[in-house]
C-alpha cells in the first residue's frame, strides 16, 4: 500500500488514513500522516478528484 499523494510505502508502524474518495466513493485514498499533517493535494486515479 503507498500514500495516494507521495507514494511512500506504507509499512505497518506507520501513522495513514484510508478512506474511500469522496467524489467517487469507488476509490481507496491513503494518505501517510505527513501529507495529511500538512495537507498535500492527492488525486484519486478513478475519477480525477484533487483534495487537500
Amino acid at each position: 500500500m503507498r500514500c495516494t499523494s507521495c507514494n511512500i510505502e506504507i509499512k505497518a508502524k506507520t501513522n495513514f488514513v484510508i478512506f474511500d474518495c469522496p467524489y467517487c466513493g469507488e476509490e481507496k485514498i491513503v494518505r501517510c500522516n505527513s501529507c495529511k499533517a500538512s495537507s498535500t493535494k492527492y488525486t484519486c486515479p478513478k475519477c480525477g478528484f484533487t483534495g487537500p
